[in-house]
């Protein structure tokens, strides 16, 4: 039986969640637990072969699971899913799965968190974004808790520079070989985040424990207007991009999003069906919304702290396209429909 300090990973197979456990893993300090809904996986197999990691078959809205996985723990690292679950339901489970962590004896909590954008817009229903603003609200609860035996950290991060590849800022290539960069975006500027650096992050929090006490570490790559990202993209490929702002209803048509389409895909099956949940649609716009009116800024962000915890960082968009390869072409970088509903 390992001796090491167990810790338990809630959305280890997703975007944030493979690099922060492979992070943990390469300490060789500890005993990472990996919560998955299907360990045959491959995202979950490909984890249970690093050093040190083994895989929890269950779910984090079960909790008969949560209690069993959190047994003998020293902490956590939770990243919840939104985009599965729904916007009531992430803040509920967000809370109560903190709640039993601390009862089975949890002694560092660390939260994957994102922006509460209607609270940075002044609580303008324009800003609202549902899977945004579920996390930030469990993160201030979470902080406002000050327990005295456990240490609380969130782990703020932004849109992936990796949804390049697959999302949201995927470029279309044309017949000419030129690439078109839809945005809904304005003169505003957006923030993005190297998935690559994740780890260092999140392994910083357990090897600072009192650093990391009641800190709200927001980690950012790069905060830029939509040209210099088309500009960064034609410096690295030498591929010709083109930009096309859109309003928000015709970028939607484009994605793919409608009003039809909740923005928990696990209601699609009904058994989460929520009337007063947000659509895809509706969630986006306030996201895009949130950036065209540029409520994050380098202003908000401590630079020197990120510089501190990861010198070796990536530092910009242009630079994260060069180390990745990044050539606009489309790869699956983040989770679809199907891959969600099979891990619900």
């Amino acid at each position: 039986m390992s001796t090491l300090p167990k810790i338990v990973v809630i959305g280890g197979t997703g975007a944030q969640g493979v690099p922060a456990v492979k992070a943990l893993s390469e300490t060789g300090k500890y005993e990472v637990v990996v919560l998955t809904r299907k360990a045959s996986s491959e995202q979950a197999k490909a984890l249970a072969a690093l050093p040190r990691v083994s895989l929890f078959e269950g779910t984090y809205i079960n909790e008969a699971d949560v209690w069993a996985l959190f047994k003998g723990a020293y902490g956590a690292f939770v990243n919840t899913d939104g985009f599965v679950i729904g916007e009531k339901a992430e803040i509920f489970w967000g809370m109560r799965i903190f709640e039993i962590a601390v009862a089975q004896g949890v002694k560092h909590y660390v939260w994957g968190n994102l922006y509460y954008l209607t609270k940075l817009g002044g609580y303008d229903p324009k800003y609202r974004s549902g899977h945004m603003d579920a996390k930030n609200r469990v993160a201030e609860w979470l902080l406002a808790q000050k327990l005295k035996d456990v240490t609380v950290s969130v782990f703020t991060t932004c849109a992936y520079a990796d949804m390049l590849w697959d999302g949201q800022f995927s470029p279309v290539q044309i017949e000419d070989g030129s690439f078109i960069f839809f945005s809904s975006i304005g003169d505003g500027v957006l923030p993005v985040i190297a998935l690559e650096d994740i780890g260092t992050y999140v392994r910083w929090f357990f090897a600072n424990k009192e650093r990391a006490s009641n800190l709200d570490l927001v980690a950012v790559t790069d905060i830029l207007p939509y040209p210099d990202i088309v500009s960064a993209f034609e410096k690295v490929t030498g591929k010709k991009g083109i930009w096309k702002d859109l309003p928000f209803d015709e970028f939607a048509k484009i994605r793919g999003m409608t009003d039809e389409i909740p923005a928990a895909f696990a209601h699609v099956s009904g058994e989460y069906h929520d009337p007063g949940g947000m659509s895809m649609k509706a969630n986006f716009e306030g996201w895009w919304n949130a950036w065209r009116d540029s409520l994050v800024t380098w202003e908000k962000i401590d630079v020197k702290l990120l510089d501190e915890i990861n010198p070796g960082r990536i530092r910009s968009l242009e630079e994260w396209m060069r180390r990745v390869g990044f050539n606009g072409e489309k790869k699956s970088i983040l989770k679809d429909v199907a891959d969600l509903m099979s891990r619900r």
